[in-house]
């Protein structure tokens, strides 16, 4: 089995989720997966969602200097994507969006891309995870 690891630090800024998708695809880059692939685009996506939700409803109001921690590994045809925030007492669930309602699909999008999510409390704020498998006809032709 074989690991391998990135993790980055973000202000929580509206820049973040570019950043971290720029990361993401970076990190895919070099475990052998092509930025235009259908794999890294949604990982990427995944990536965008998770690090966009802990700008908006992860920061403690009236703080500055807080940031968000994206880590992304690969064990082996499983990759993994962290993201974790300082607001410990609003954790995440998923809501029915309307037709007309502009928010709120970010959870649905995480659940219907990756293999499995979930929430793990911390002693200060949370993190939220998503693991998502590389196809195994990919897998098979990556180093």
């Amino acid at each position: 089995m074989s690991e391998t690891f990135a993790a980055f630090h973000y202000p929580t800024t509206k820049l973040a989720a570019a950043r971290a998708r720029t990361d993401c695809r970076k990190f895919l880059l070099t475990c052998g997966i092509p930025v235009d692939d259908d794999f890294t685009e949604e990982l990427t996506l995944v990536v965008d969602e998770l690090v966009s939700n802990a700008v908006t409803h992860g920061r403690v109001p009236g703080t500055t200097g807080r940031q968000v921690r994206l880590t992304v590994s690969r064990t082996d045809d499983l990759f993994r994507v962290e993201v974790r925030d300082t607001q410990s007492d609003r954790m995440p669930q998923p809501c029915k969006a309307s037709p007309d309602d502009e928010k709120g699909r970010g959870l649905a999008l995480i659940e219907s891309l990756a293999t499995s999510w979930g929430v793990t409390s911390e002693v200060i704020g949370k993190t939220v995870w998503a693991e998502k498998i590389l196809p195994a006809q990919r897998a098979a032709a990556l180093p």
